[in-house]
């Protein structure tokens, strides 16, 4: 019933090499036609879920795919329709099992009747089975194309499945084909790249952030798990976007957003469990760094230049980026260093929980909270006072303080925490500001010996700076009496 499976893109340069290989152990080749279906308002494609026919060779498979709560992990259930012509799409099917059919019952409802076929593939896969340690992995390449009338977009990747044995194992034996031939994750499906085409699209939607449901009764281990989880399900989508080169500005912003939620989980939460790996932070931040400059110039091009021309500047333009050493950001996603650190946070994420105590859990949440709510307020004494350094620290244990209680706040009264974090907010716009200014200031300052002109920008900047200064710190006055809620 659970799939559980990771694809790859394989760059041009090592495609032909793949498929020799694949030659060379025998794969057995299967042709795959497929019929995708959904409604022409896109019910099932808007939950991430597909309905498909596949021929495969002589059979008609019909399977009904939906996410779980893992990117490894898929529900899948299959029923092999027979020899036949062309069968008639068959939901009866789903009648015998309570899943699919409270699945399919809830998404689409009446209009089931309404389901048309959208797009369709046409596949050549090669595949072959694997022993590797306790494992047994069912390697595939497929090559074909998604159609939609007389649109077509190219399939050429790699699949490694997990037919039984454990995820250790699985990522494992995988780790020296990206290495090797230089593979990237892929977390779209053929359903998901075929739907943007039937809708004449181009880039994904962005991924945004979703909440997470905890139980207090969980392991530390088991929470900082399903945490670390939530956020990769927010950052893997947007990774893709930008490394299929499909993305724009706020794939870019929501990457290094879910970068910051990890990095925040691991660095308050990361005692909670012996197998995290200290070297995450560190990788997690160089990643950080290398999207950081580009989404910097489109946030100052989105939110300050307006402001600038609405004040007057006679010259309103970002100073040209400087000359950089350091690599794209869709060749940082698909490097090997990325690939791998994903790698190991996915095998994280599945690892079984360690047995522990578990009636702590809120007790430990407590008291890491209380921690940092109190060094801002610490801050707040004196922020006007502190320099430059130090404002820019109370900024990051502010968004760091948020990003904790967003993954913790389903066990409190949600009351509780949104008057919290009505507090909480204002501040971290405001010291978000500050830091937009400063960045902008850097900038500009390198430009005013070439350009008179930027005189007025960096004199608006400074004035711009005093007033949000002291409204930071109005704003921290406020938060610092509101009432914690842990």
């Amino acid at each position: 019933m659970l799939e559980v499976e990771l694809k790859f893109q394989i760059p041009l340069s090592q495609q032909k090499q793949i498929y020799q290989l694949f030659l060379s152990k025998n794969a057995r080749p299967i042709s795959l036609y497929a019929k995708y279906y959904d409604t022409p308002e896109r019910h099932l494609a808007e939950q991430k879920i597909s309905l498909r026919q596949r021929l495969e060779d002589t059979h008609w498979i019909q399977t009904l795919k939906a996410p779980s709560g893992h990117h490894l992990e898929r529900f899948e259930l299959e029923h092999d329709l027979g020899e036949l012509d062309h069968p008639a799409l068959d939901l009866e099917v789903y009648q015998s099992n309570s899943q699919a059919k409270k699945l399919l019952q809830q998404v689409l409802g009446k209009q089931a009747k309404n389901l048309i076929k959208q797009f369709e593939t046409e596949v050549e896969r090669l595949v072959y089975v694997v022993h590797y340690n306790r494992a047994e992995i069912e390697v595939s390449l497929d090559r074909g194309e998604i159609r939609h009338d007389n649109q077509t977009q190219a399939i050429y990747e790699i699949e490694f499945e997990l037919k039984q044995g454990s995820i250790k194992d699985l990522i494992k034996f995988i780790q020296p084909w990206v290495k090797q031939y230089h593979l990237w994750l892929d977390v779209r499906s053929k359903a998901q790249r075929g739907d943007l085409l039937a809708q004449n699209l181009e880039i994904f939607p962005t991924q945004f952030a979703t909440p997470l449901q905890l139980n207090q009764k969980d392991s530390t281990d088991s929470a900082l798990k399903q945490i670390v989880n939530n956020a990769l399900q927010h950052l893997l989508p947007n990774a893709t976007a930008i490394a299929a080169e499909q993305y724009n500005s706020e794939h870019v912003h929501q990457t290094r957003v879910a970068i910051r939620r990890l990095r925040s989980a691991l660095r308050v939460f990361g005692d909670w469990s012996t197998d995290v790996d200290p070297d995450w932070q560190e990788q997690l931040t160089t990643l950080f760094r290398e999207l950081g400059s580009t989404r910097d110039r489109d946030a100052l091009s989105e939110g300050l230049l307006p402001q600038l021309q609405q004040a007057g500047a006679p010259f309103v333009q970002l100073p040209d980026a400087p000359e950089e050493n350091s690599i794209p950001i869709e060749e940082s996603l698909r490097s090997l260093d990325s690939i791998n650190l994903i790698l190991a946070l996915l095998q994280f994420v599945h690892q079984p929980s360690k047995d522990q105590k578990k009636s702590g859990l809120k007790k430990d949440i407590a008291k890491k909270l209380q921690k940092l709510h109190q060094q801002i307020c610490k801050d707040a004494d004196q922020f006007l006072e502190l320099d430059i350094s130090s404002q820019h620290r109370t900024r990051k244990r502010v968004k760091r303080l948020r990003y904790c209680i967003e993954f913790i706040a389903s066990l409190y009264p949600g009351k509780e925490v949104k008057n919290y974090l009505k507090d909480l907010k204002p501040a971290q716009e405001s010291l978000g500001q500050f830091n937009d200014l400063n960045v902008a200031e850097v900038m500009f300052q390198d430009l005013v010996k070439r350009k008179q002109k930027v005189w007025f920008i960096l004199g608006w900047i400074a004035n711009e700076k005093k007033y949000i200064l002291q409204q930071a710190q109005e704003h921290l006055d406020t938060y610092s009496k509101t009432d914690t809620f842990w």
